[in-house]
Order: C-alpha cells, then sequence, then structure tokens
C-alpha cells in the first residue's frame, strides 16, 4: 500500500502525548487496501479514499480500530470533501451520486432537519438528477458542481455570506442553485470561498476576518 506516515506519538493508541518528533507508517489499514489516494480530516475523525474507491474512517482518541473498517454497502468513491462536522464524498458512475454524513446542524448535508447526526454515508437524495461532478465543503456549508451546465448548488450556513449570495443570509439553507457559468471552487475547513467563473475572474465570499479574502 502507499507509504502513509504521521508525526506524533509512535504509538496510536495514545490519546494524548507531547511526542512529535518522527515520521512513522500508519500500518491500520486492511491488507487488501494497496493504495490510499485522499486524506481529509473534520474534528477527531479522518476519513481515507482508496485507490478501489473505498472509504475507511478513524476517530482518533474515542473509536480507535486495530485495523480501519471501509463502509459497506457503498458504490465506488472517487473524491471527498469535509468541513467542520461533515463529510461529502461522490461516487465513481457514469451518473455520479453524493453522499453525506456528519453534523446535519446548519442542513449543510442537504438533509431534512430531523437528521441532525448522520453516522455514516447517505445518499443525498435531492441531488440525484442534478449530475454532480465535484464536491466542496467549507466550513458549515457544502456545494456541489456541475461541470457540463457550469451551474454550482450549494446549502448550510450563509449568516456571513458562505454561499455567495446577499440575499441569503440564513443558518438553516437547504440545496439550492446559486451561482451560474462557474469552472471551479477552492475551499477548505475556513467560513469563505473563492470560485473561479468560465471567464476567468476569480471571486470571494464569506467570513472576512483578517482579511482572509481581500
Amino acid at each position: 500500500m502507499s507509504n502513509i506516515k504521521s508525526l506524533g506519538d509512535p504509538n496510536p493508541k495514545t490519546k494524548q502525548s507531547d511526542k512529535f518528533e518522527t515520521l512513522d507508517p500508519i500500518n491500520t489499514f486492511p491488507q487488501e487496501v494497496t493504495n490510499i489516494v485522499d486524506v481529509v480530516e473534520m474534528n477527531e475523525n479522518i476519513v481515507f479514499l482508496s485507490s478501489e474507491g473505498k472509504l475507511y474512517q478513524s476517530t482518533p482518541g474515542k473509536n480507535y480500530h486495530e485495523k480501519l473498517k471501509a463502509f459497506e454497502n457503498l458504490p465506488p468513491m472517487k473524491s471527498i470533501a469535509s468541513g467542520y462536522f461533515h463529510f461529502l464524498a461522490i461516487s465513481n458512475e457514469e451518473k455520479p451520486k453524493v453522499y453525506g454524513w456528519g453534523q446535519n446542524k446548519f442542513r449543510q448535508l442537504g438533509f431534512d432537519t430531523n437528521k441532525n447526526d448522520v453516522q455514516k454515508p447517505t445518499l443525498i437524495e435531492s441531488l440525484k438528477e442534478e449530475n454532480i461532478d465535484q464536491i466542496f465543503c467549507s466550513g458549515f456549508c457544502s456545494f456541489f458542481l456541475n461541470k457540463t451546465t457550469n451551474i454550482l448548488f450549494g446549502c448550510g450556513n450563509s449568516t456571513n455570506g458562505m454561499l455567495g449570495k446577499p440575499d441569503i443570509t440564513e443558518s438553516y439553507v437547504k440545496i439550492q442553485k446559486l451561482h451560474e457559468n462557474v469552472a471551479n471552487v477552492f475551499s477548505g475547513h475556513s467560513e469563505h470561498t473563492l470560485m473561479m467563473k468560465t471567464d476567468g475572474k476569480l471571486y470571494g465570499f464569506g467570513l472576512n476576518s483578517s482579511g482572509k479574502i481581500f
């Protein structure tokens, strides 16, 4: 498998440690995992994507597993993303499907409000017909891009303009069309996002404390 290493305590069962001295191989994957192609982190949870399209989740300090187990009954995945308290994954199929799990407090997973804590990857039904190609997370928001039509969808918390629409300033936003002519999105754990339009212009929106955007 790929040579993934971590910096910290060489004993992964130790919850807390002051040891940050050497890089040590991560060897908690099952033998059938041949290559890890992506890693995302949320709070104390880490999700690994293998070249076979399987998802493995670790919860350091809480539910440590001797050997990480893949989520079952899922199609192969092609990419993953993480926000403050949620994950997204998109399947590697002719018509990709989008899955979400984690906290849904601000509807950042696009589910009904009665689904506040989603333990495993769950299909986001409202995106089934939208032909989503790429996924992005930003703090308490989620973004979904159709690269054929260049339409960006999104949901979550937009109290500081995190969805890039001045007419949306709510905490609980369902999935909706946000922007057209979108070529790419550059986003991460923070509460601001950069978006490139098809004309090559770059736009920034969200929380701008300490001049994060401009």
